[in-house]
């Protein structure tokens, strides 16, 4: 019997430069341009937990399954969007209903000029801009809370696609920041991900505060893409609206 040929080894990432500081705060046109959007769902599955755990940054894991529109692009580096997460009543949350009640996905909106309205997706740019750069502590500590209604709403996002080789990782791994401090974990519940641009390729750093100030960065340069009304209309998008059974 042949013997397996060995997994290829991960690609040397370049070493981020000492001073990031002089990072664009924008990236991309003023319009998504192909191959975006591109659609991304599947279940949210358990990765590594060093995000939270290690650097104060969450992240939640799409299966492999979903990512050959990525994969298909090969390069890895950071992309931002949005994201929501469509709870599942097959998989119990710690909820003060015993099933998901969908009244209508949303959007954060600060205009306080308009009565609120629960089927409205809108992300304005002054919401957008108001979203911290940090959204921990998340996973909840050791008891969970209860999940809100705010946990169902469509929020930006950052997405690493990568070896993240500060972590010397033997696979590729797509790993979501959704900004927004959940409730509760939701492993085991579908996520649906939409893709609108891409903000830098995959570097190795020097330290751990190296990378979560970089990570930091990459929140900000995403919220102020996002703020575009060309990216901003998006929240609205029928992929990231509809319900999932």
């Amino acid at each position: 019997m042949a013997a397996q040929a060995p997994a290829p080894a991960p690609p040397n990432a370049p070493m981020a430069p000492v001073s990031r500081s002089s990072r664009p705060t924008i990236v991309g046109p003023d319009q998504p341009e192909h191959p975006y959007p591109m659609k991304l769902e599947g279940t949210v599955t358990k990765g590594f937990g060093r995000g939270a755990r290690f650097l104060g940054i969450p992240t939640a894991n799409l299966p492999d399954t979903s990512l050959d529109p990525l994969n298909a692009l090969n390069m890895t580096g950071i992309y931002y969007g949005f994201a929501r997460i469509h709870p599942s009543s097959s998989t119990p949350l710690p909820s003060t209903y015993p099933t998901p009640i969908h009244s209508g996905p949303s959007s954060p909106s600060l205009k306080p000029t308009k009565p609120p309205n629960p089927d409205a997706h809108e992300l304005s740019k002054e919401a957008l801009e108001s979203i911290p750069t940090i959204t921990a502590p998340y996973p909840p500590e050791q008891h969970a809370q209860r999940w809100s209604k705010e946990d169902e709403k469509i929020w930006p996002m950052v997405l690493s696609v990568g070896w993240n080789p500060y972590f010397k990782n033997e696979k590729i791994t797509a790993e979501v920041h959704i900004m927004h401090p959940f409730k509760a974990d939701f492993y085991g519940h579908h996520m649906s991900v939409l893709v609108l641009g891409y903000i830098r390729p995959e570097l190795d750093y020097v330290s751990k505060e190296a990378l979560i100030e970089d990570i930091q960065t990459d929140v900000k340069v995403a919220l102020n893409g996002l703020a575009r009304p060309d990216y901003a209309k998006y929240a609205e998008d029928p992929f990231l609206t509809k319900d999932r059974l």
